[in-house]
């Protein structure tokens, strides 16, 4: 398969007719496979509730291939510890992640498409690790949260939008 910007405009139209503002095309076979290769198609409207890959082998190698990527990581209570800016092209391309590190990306204005890979296999019936400072998915408040997320930098705060809801 060709990694070209043919694909990249495919995967981003893709996820621009998704609800989930996401296209996703695996380029392993199986989720047996020892490596996990994934393309990701972002929308800048889509929100990534903060999370964490637990188990040690759970590490995560981003790779940005069409337009920016903003990776924020956060310690337990939600502060923001570190943003990065990854772009295609530029100095700063791709990052690793390691094991246990709660993180979030927002896409740029006219989206992006990265390659994610991590180590398999991969059972999708396994538990998920949101963090309890955001609201998930299907919250009423993941759009102000991802408001929020824009504009975040370390030493921020993540709002208290448990409160919003009462």
């Amino acid at each position: 398969m060709l990694l070209d910007q043919s694909l990249f405009t495919e995967l981003l139209n893709a996820a621009a007719q998704n609800p989930r503002r996401r296209a996703f095309r695996n380029l392993h076979q199986n989720y047996a496979e020892p490596v996990q290769r994934v393309l990701i198609a972002i929308q800048p409207d889509s929100y990534v509730p903060p999370h964490r890959h637990v188990e040690v082998q759970q590490w995560e190698l981003f790779v940005v291939l069409a337009g920016s990527i903003d990776f924020l990581q956060f310690d337990d209570q939600g502060m923001v510890t570190e943003r990065k800016t990854v772009t295609a092209g530029s100095a700063m391309t791709g990052l690793e992640l390691p094991p246990g590190v709660w993180h979030s990306i927002v896409a740029a204005p006219h989206g992006a498409v990265f390659l994610e890979v991590k180590q398999g296999p991969f059972d999708p019936s396994q538990p998920r690790h949101f963090a309890a400072f955001a609201p998930n998915e299907q919250d009423e408040h993941a759009l102000d949260y991802l408001h929020w997320l824009r504009t975040a930098n370390p030493g921020d705060a993540s709002p208290v939008w448990q409160e919003k809801a009462e």
